[in-house]
This record gives C-alpha cells, structure tokens and sequence, in this order.
C-alpha cells in the first residue's frame, strides 16, 4: 500500500513536467566579408511556425515536406521579413530568402542580406513567434568583425543593438 501512495503523490509531478512547453529559436547571424553578406540561420519548431503561419495568413497552411512548398516560402518569406528586421550602420537591410531544410523537429531558414562589405554596427529585431506565443524566447549567436555575442531576447525585449566600432 505505501507504494501506492508514493506512485499517487508522484504521478502528478511527472505529468506536469511532460506537459510544458517551451518555445525558443536559435538564430546565427555571421558576416562574410569575402562574399560581402550577411548569412542568417533561423531553427523554428515545425509545430511553432505551422500555428503562427496558420494565425497569421492561411488555415490550411502545412508546414512539412509534402505540402505546397511554392505556399509556404511565399508566407514564410512574408512573415520572417516582418518578424526579423535587420539594420547595418544605421540602414534598415532587404532580406533575400535563400531556402530552408527540414531538420528533425524543426525547420531552419537561410536568409541573406548581400552588400555588406563593413560593419560598425548592427540592430537586430527578432520577434519570431512572439506574436502567438507570449512566453517565446528568441536565442541570436552572432560573429562579426570576428567578435562572437549571444544575448536572447524576449517579448517586450526583441530587440539587440551591437557596436563594432570600437
């Protein structure tokens, strides 16, 4: 009988670990000075991004390998470029979708932004999913001008400003 009680007083407390979600992305931003870009690799949960692209524009949206993928770039394309706004030297930077892979879980984005031949500073807005998911943490790794930071932001907090002139 003991041991019956102990499973009841446990079973609660296991369940409750299985049952929480944590939302994050992990993104890496690298300037390329010989290829004159900025190179970004964003990881989103395939379950995550599926939710928003479905609250945001389309319903009927599937994010996998077998849906539409001519659909899904175009409202990826759209929703990354409202969500992740990028700034060099104080100008506002245009995106150039370059694809994205299916990994495990999650789907990673590869993003570019070309002509950027020095950087003394960069701001980064990355709000990825925040708007469906308010406990959202965003993970940024950067290496520019061959200094590495990572700093993660947070609803409210989305946004990181670094100074590479010094």
């Amino acid at each position: 009988m003991s041991k019956f009680k102990i499973i009841l007083f446990l079973a609660p407390l296991f369940l409750s670990f299985g049952a929480h979600k944590y939302y994050l992305s992990v993104t890496d931003v690298t300037h390329n000075p010989e290829a004159e870009s900025l190179q970004i690799i964003t990881r989103l949960f395939y379950d995550d991004l599926e939710a928003v692209l479905q609250e945001r524009y389309d319903k009927s949206i599937v994010v996998d390998a077998t849906a539409d993928q001519e659909k899904l770039d175009r409202y990826l394309q759209k929703y990354m470029r409202a969500k992740l706004e990028v700034s060099i030297n104080g100008f506002e930077q245009e995106q150039s979708f370059i694809g994205k892979e299916y990994e495990d879980d999650y789907v990673v984005v590869y993003i570019e932004i070309e002509n950027v031949a020095t950087i003394h500073d960069v701001s980064i807005n990355n709000e990825l999913l925040m708007d469906l998911f308010p406990d959202q943490k965003n993970m940024m790794h950067t290496e520019i001008n061959g200094k590495k930071k990572s700093f993660l932001l947070i609803k409210g907090n989305a946004k990181a400003v670094l100074n590479f002139s010094e």
